[in-house]
């Protein structure tokens, strides 16, 4: 469980020096220990694993890639690093190849930081990536728009049956826009949601505008022929 490509035990938080140059801000390794040790502190995320390892079971998937879009850059924000420590958690935890991540807002540090974890740092700008394994899709409120753009981007029943959303949930899109909206906007979205499982993840009250709405969404045993066309 623990060989995986990442390596966070590794990375060592510098010493605070103590001198006649005043304070340091915290290093971003710091400020990521101090969110994971938040949302490890109450039992929240292993609730969470157990809905990513039931979901895995229940898809037969083993051994998945994740694909990370839309974190946000965690030397700016502490939501961002919150899901970041739940992204390195599940690393982990769970059996996971690869790991790609992006977001145009990502700063320097935060590239370097995430290199260190063994992660790759795409430059790809459009989202629209094919999955060609198994794979986590942890996209974090994101926008509408990008969640059409990467189901669009892989749609067949292969490639949708091997994805695993973390997202926000995607039948709150529809329940609150009008068909002929989504017809236009968000048409693969709309058929798709009748297909998926959905299991929220529970609330956690020291990030919950980092996790709220997030869910673990994959598709049913439902054939997808009537819905792929």
């Amino acid at each position: 469980m623990e060989d995986t490509s990442f390596a966070y035990s590794t990375l060592v938080p510098r010493k605070k020096r103590k001198g006649k140059v005043g304070y340091k801000p915290p290093v971003l390794i710091d400020l990521v220990d101090r969110a994971k040790t938040d949302i490890e502190s109450n039992g929240w995320i292993t609730t969470c694993l157990d809905l990513i390892q039931d979901a895995l079971r229940e898809t037969d998937i083993s051994c998945p890639d994740v694909l990370c879009l839309g974190l946000g850059s965690p030397s700016m924000s502490r939501e961002a690093r919150a899901q970041l420590a739940f992204l390195i958690r599940s690393c982990v935890v769970l059996d996971i190849g690869s790991v790609s991540i992006y977001d145009p807002v990502f700063t320097d540090a935060d590239k370097e930081f995430f290199q260190g974890l063994g992660m790759r740092c795409l430059a790809d700008t459009d989202a629209k990536h094919t999955v060609e394994s198994p794979t986590i899709l942890y996209m974090p409120h994101c926008d509408l728009e990008l969640y059409e753009s990467i189901i669009g981007a892989n749609w067949s029943e292969d490639n949708l049956r091997r994805i695993i959303f973390i997202a926000n949930r995607f039948s709150d899109y529809t329940d609150n826009n009008s068909r002929s909206k989504l017809e236009v906007e968000s048409p693969r979205l709309m058929r798709l949601v009748p297909q998926l499982e959905c299991y929220p993840l529970p609330t956690l009250g020291t990030f919950s505008s980092a996790f709220n709405n997030l869910s673990v969404q994959y598709v049913g045993l439902a054939s997808l022929s009537t819905v792929i066309v």
